[in-house]
């Protein structure tokens, strides 16, 4: 008779953790996984094994060759947030297809962690901040005088599938309306400290490549880099984060096929 494998006992903290991880509501039917009860935040969760912890023969055979998130099982590697009902019916009625779905979220939960770590490593001049106040002074004006010509555009030398269409009309707007004076904002730093856009620019580029190592497609790198840039610049408006990185993307830091 085989013994069955303890289960680890799940802390507080892990147990906050995992619930963060999922934004507070279950994976799998997105019901909230805290509720207010009598005045009181009541967690209505559990912590759900991914791969599980003492598999019945059914599950050893449909699991058969599927990826496994870690050796160890009873880890918070192979944990996840569900919803009480949700982790009851996964439990005994797990499907390949579910398995899988789970296997996914986590994943790019862990990406995601990964990422966050090396956050504080991957700093960005203080003065990139110089650049996006300048784009927030522009009028219609001088905007038009300095206007990018189309023959210019390269971003649909680099985007992907995965960048999709708003992106590119997004994107694309403005690279033509902003990539001459970023440039020029660029140019004045360089007059104040010698090699100091070049130093931003290779900033930018190594950033990108750490996305880019860790799988991230086009779209969610876009969207990693303007979070980026408004966590080391300070920037509260989300367009001229964009802005920023859409002028990276024209100057080959950013999906560089230049």
């Amino acid at each position: 008779m085989s013994v069955k494998a303890r289960r680890a006992d799940v802390n507080d903290t892990v147990k906050m953790s995992l619930l963060c991880e999922v934004d507070g509501s279950c994976p799998l039917c997105r019901r909230d996984l805290v509720v207010k009860k009598k005045k009181k935040n009541v967690r209505v969760f559990d912590v759900a094994h991914i791969y599980p912890l003492n598999a019945t023969k059914h599950e050893l055979a449909i699991l058969t060759g599927e990826e496994l998130l870690s050796d160890d099982i009873d880890c918070e590697e192979n944990f996840i947030a569900l919803c009480k009902e949700c982790h009851k019916i996964y439990d005994t009625q797990k499907t390949v297809g579910e398995y899988r779905q789970l296997v996914a979220i986590k994943k790019e939960i862990n990406k995601i962690k990964e990422l966050s770590k090396v956050w504080d490593k991957q700093t960005l001049h203080k003065d990139i901040s110089i650049v996006a106040n300048k784009i927030g002074l522009l009028d219609g004006n001088s905007i038009e005088k300095t206007m990018l010509s189309y023959d210019a555009l390269k971003l649909s030398d680099k985007r992907d599938e995965t960048f999709g269409f708003i992106n590119q009309t997004k994107v694309s707007q403005f690279i033509l309306t902003f990539f001459i004076p970023i440039k020029e904002a660029l140019k004045d730093l360089e007059k104040q400290e010698k090699a100091k856009s070049t130093f931003i620019c290779s900033q930018v580029k190594s950033y990108y490549v750490l996305l880019l190592m860790k799988d991230f497609n086009q779209d969610e790198i876009f969207e990693k880099m303007t979070d980026w840039f408004m966590t080391n610049t300070g920037i509260t408006d989300r367009s001229k984060s964009e802005v920023l990185v859409s002028f990276f993307i024209q100057n080959c830091e950013v999906y560089s096929k230049c």
